[in-house]
């Protein structure tokens, strides 16, 4: 046998011992069960999260004399689907022009607190039509006051 020979088995031997005592221990630990054990669980789904990045709206109503709204908007979303968070992060600014908009163009006897369900609807609604990625459910306001 010449150099280059011995050189070869012995990289060939140390390449054998490695494997073998790697396979070894990954049965002795049961790196295999723990990892299909993992995988028959399933992954947590529908974390809930607030997005509140809409923030305080204040808008004047359109009757007159108008009236001011103030109200912050805050709903619940999957916060596990990534891709409508960044798209809700994204159209932050258009979400709060839409909701503006949508309370400046009504009058202060339609933003009653007895129309509060009418009103959450009609802009859950309006803010869903810029949206592509996901659906907002339900808004929250803790805050909806009409000043007079």
């Amino acid at each position: 046998m010449n150099r280059t020979e011995r050189i070869l088995a012995v990289i060939i031997a140390s390449l054998l011992i490695i494997i073998i005592s790697g396979t070894s221990f990954a049965v002795l630990t049961g790196a295999r069960s723990r990892k299909l054990a993992r995988a028959a669980v399933p992954a947590e789904s529908g974390q809930t999260g607030i997005f509140d990045g809409i923030g305080r709206i204040r808008a004047k109503t359109a009757d007159k004399p108008s009236a001011v709204v103030v109200v912050d908007v805050a709903f619940p979303f999957d916060s596990a689907d990534r891709q409508f968070r960044e798209e809700l992060t994204q159209r932050r600014g258009e979400l709060r022009s839409a909701a503006t908009a949508f309370f400046s163009g009504k009058r202060a006897e339609e933003l009653s607190p007895a129309n509060e369900a009418a009103v959450k609807a009609g802009l859950r609604d309006t803010l869903n039509r810029l949206l592509s990625l996901g659906r907002i459910e339900e808004l929250y306001f803790s805050q909806f006051h009409v000043v007079q």
